[in-house]
């Protein structure tokens, strides 16, 4: 990955809240809208979903996706589930006003996005496609993983194994998809 600085011993992972995550893993967003600067260069690798829990706002979600605000709203004492895997398929640079092209592809509304990045920004949207583990960890949230950063890497010793992880959308439904987020943009 061009823009993260990862070991070759460590696992990079983006932070994101904790509800955008769960939505991703359950194959009902398959965007993520970014301010630039949070991701500057290419991101060429897989990287891991690391839920945060913090800042995460319910009037941000659209109606009928509160839910994943409300089941991720408390961090579970146990650690910090790790359950995914992403890989962006596309990128694209959009103005705040292609958001509502866009909503069907996210759980925010697209005023949330406004509010969290800034109305008159140009933003990043990523296309991913996701993939669950065969068994989550939880993890021990360690003192480098905290603070308002998107990336972050995780320790040498949390294993994460790579290949047992699966699609969480089928080939088909995820090509649907990539054609419905460049529709929605053209």
């Amino acid at each position: 990955m061009s823009s993260i600085d990862s070991t070759s011993d460590s696992m990079p992972a983006l932070k994101e809240r904790a509800g955008v995550v769960n939505a991703l893993i359950d194959g009902v967003q398959t965007v993520l809208v970014r301010h630039p600067t949070l991701d500057p260069g290419e991101i060429d690798e897989p990287f891991v979903l690391y839920p945060a829990y913090s800042h995460q706002e319910p009037a941000r979600y659209q109606a009928g996706y509160e839910d994943y605000y409300h089941r991720a709203s408390t961090k579970p004492d146990a650690g910090v589930p790790i359950r995914a895997l992403a890989d962006v398929c596309e990128e694209y640079t959009v103005s705040s006003n292609d958001l509502e092209a866009l909503a069907r592809h996210y759980v925010y509304t697209p005023d949330g996005l406004r509010d969290k990045y800034g109305p008159d920004d140009e933003l990043r949207v990523l296309l991913l496609r996701v993939s669950e583990l065969a068994s989550p960890r939880l993890i021990e949230e360690r003192g480098s993983y905290r603070g308002c950063r998107a990336w972050i890497d995780l320790a040498e010793d949390v294993a994460i194994d790579r290949e047992s992880a699966t699609p969480v959308l089928d080939d088909a439904t995820f090509a649907e998809r990539r054609a419905a987020v460049r529709d929605a943009l053209e």
